[in-house]
Parts: C-alpha cells; structure tokens; sequence
C-alpha cells in the first residue's frame, strides 16, 4: 500500500506541474499582448497629441458641377500621410486629389486637396481628417 500512495503522489505531483507550467503560459502569452496593445495604444496617444492641421482655404470652383480646391497645412509635428486622409463634404466621404503628389506630409508642410464632381449651391462645410482622427473645417459658399 505504500507504494501504491508514492506512485498516486508522484502522479498528482506530475499532474500539477504540466497543468502550472500551461497555465503559465497561457497568463504569460495574454500579459504579452495586453502590453503589446498598451503599448500601441500609448504610441497612437502620442501621435494624436502632436498632430494638428490647420484648413487655410477651401474655395469652390465655377459651374455645375464644381471642384472644390482645399489647402491644408500641418501644423502639428507629427509626419501624416497625404492618401491617409479622409475630406468629407456636407458629412459625405468623397473622394480627392493631393498635390504634391509624394504622400508623405511633413509638418509645416502645405497641401492642396481636390474634390472634383460636387454640385449645390448656398452653404457647405468641408472637414478633413487625418489617419490620427485629428481634423478641422470650414465652411464655403457656393453661388448658383
């Protein structure tokens, strides 16, 4: 009978540890990516802060329908993506052109977005947002 017990002991011991060392690794794979995640999410926060843009001008072009020409500068020190961005018009995503063409907009850097095959006339507000969700408006009028 005593050896029968060593035998369950060292069964039960075994056991306890497979079943410690693969719960170890499981806790220790979960903490890795929760760090991972408050890492990226500390980086983003970081980038949101210094990233700012500032619309200089947002002026409609002639007839119906018109291409809306907007100028935005960066004015944070974040680099932004110029083909990152997203320029909404009256609330409704639209499509644009960037010049200069690089994508890359550094900050103090200037450029001019274009919004082609828009048509309405009175008032309108344009918003542009950058990758970082950080964005600005203005409004412009259109004359029919």
């Amino acid at each position: 009978m005593g050896f029968e017990t060593a035998v369950v002991v060292a069964i039960f011991f075994l056991s306890a540890m497979v079943l410690g060392t693969m719960a170890y690794v499981v806790i220790s794979a979960s903490q890795d990516l929760v760090d991972d995640a408050s890492y990226e999410q500390n980086d983003m926060q970081i980038k949101r802060l210094q990233t700012d843009i500032l619309i200089d001008s947002s002026i409609p072009g002639s007839g119906t329908p018109y291409d809306l020409t907007i100028t935005v500068s960066n004015t944070g020190s974040e680099t932004l993506q110029s083909d990152e961005l997203n320029v909404l018009v009256d609330g409704i995503i639209e499509s644009y052109t960037f010049a200069p063409m690089t994508t890359t907009w550094t900050p103090d850097g200037t450029i001019t977005l274009t919004v082609a095959g828009l048509s309405g006339g009175g008032s309108h507000r344009v918003k542009v947002i950058t990758e970082n969700g950080i964005s600005d408006y203005d409004t412009y009028s259109v004359s029919v």
